[in-house]
């Protein structure tokens, strides 16, 4: 019997200078800002498994897409993608479907956050089938008259669902303290070639930052939700750094953490700004408890961006942060920043004070915007 002869492996994706030039084509607040023919070839498997779910032979025409805008507090969750023990924004979610679907769900999100990652706009979808949205039109309530379409009520009945629920699944202490952790804050029917990931236009992240001495009295909630940084702040320097990263197209290569298979290309154009953010002393008696602060010094960094490289977002942070503290200056910033705007293989050093990510707690996904209402 002959030797079987191996053909040799050729690979169907583009050269990387086609993948660039097709990704750098798209128009500024263009739909899908992913070429079509990379889309076809990054597939996610669990994007795979969403379209091959327990729905059996249903095709398109056969199906509804609703899109749900959603908040959580990321901080005892491993973050948004599902994983094995199931402790994870996506499990939540999938666990209160399954219940009132009956059947297996995956839905489709507009990407992913890490651990201790917070929201209030983020985006996933789900397909239902004809028969799932006649049933939950039934049970939207009778506060809805008869001109309100099937579409329209089966939206009103799943944002009630999700609107507050126990979220008391996968391995973690205490599950039951997270109640209403994950709620939704609009659900709409969309059609079915929406997608929550690549139909994005752009989209919004905050940070928040606590300023003041170790002694201070720190407001559990800031805790909660900020970095807290024990150095003043130097706010004008850190404008000043800000402006520096935005308006303009750079290399946030060297801002980033790159993954394995990244086709994207990581020139971006950000816009940044940094505010401090008003605050009234524990003397006021028409604070809420829960938010009063003694020498209290908080900051807003927002940043938008039609999409943001893994850990993007906190790196910048770090950056401004650091030169906010006098460890660098914007003068060194702008060094960097020329360096890798002119050759994406630079080799520049970079600061040691530049090196620091900033913590997961502090970093809000605040919204993504796209060309229909959600």
């Amino acid at each position: 019997m002959g030797s079987r002869v191996k053909k040799p492996l050729t690979s169907s994706l583009p050269p990387p200078s086609d993948i660039r030039s097709a990704a750098s084509s798209q128009q500024p607040g263009s739909q899908h800002l992913v070429p079509s023919f990379i889309k076809s070839i990054m597939p996610h498997q669990r994007e795979r498994n969403a379209r091959a779910n327990a729905l059996g032979t249903s095709t398109a025409e056969d199906m509804q897409r609703f899109a749900i805008r959603f908040s959580f507090d990321g901080t005892t969750y491993q973050g948004f993608q599902s994983q094995p023990y199931q402790n994870t924004i996506q499990d939540q979610l999938e666990h209160r479907l399954r219940g009132l679907l009956k059947r297996h769900v995956r839905i489709i999100a507009w990407g992913r956050t890490d651990a201790g990652v917070h929201a209030q706009g983020a985006v996933a979808t789900v397909d239902l089938t004809k028969d799932e949205v006649k049933r939950f039109a039934k049970m939207a309530g009778k506060d809805l008259d008869d001109t309100t379409n099937s579409n329209e009520k089966a939206a009103r009945f799943l944002f009630s669902v999700l609107k507050e629920f126990a979220c008391n699944t996968g391995c973690t202490e205490n599950p039951q303290t997270r109640y209403g952790s994950i709620a939704s804050k609009s659900v709409v029917a969309v059609p079915i070639d929406f997608h929550a990931r690549y139909s994005a236009l752009w989209k919004r992240y905050v940070y928040y930052i606590y300023s003041g001495s170790f002694y201070d009295q720190l407001p559990f909630v800031w805790s909660r939700y900020a970095w807290q940084v024990r150095e003043a702040l130097d706010l004008s320097a850190m404008k000043e750094a800000a402006k520096l990263l935005s308006d303009k197209e750079h290399n946030f290569s060297w801002l980033s953490v790159t993954q394995a298979g990244e086709l994207r290309d990581p020139r971006r154009n950000v816009n940044l700004t940094v505010n401090e953010v008003p605050m009234q002393l524990d003397n006021d008696d028409t604070i809420p408890y829960f938010l009063r602060a003694k020498n209290a010094n908080v900051y807003k960094i927002s940043g938008t961006c039609d999409f943001f490289l893994y850990k993007m977002m906190r790196r910048i942070v770090g950056i401004l942060v650091a030169i906010g503290q006098g460890k660098s200056d914007a003068a060194t910033l702008a060094k960097c920043i020329e360096a890798f705007d002119e050759d994406e293989n630079c080799k520049e050093q970079i600061p040691h004070s530049f090196l620091e990510t900033a913590p997961a707690k502090g970093l809000c996904l605040d919204h993504i915007e796209y060309s229909i209402p959600i």
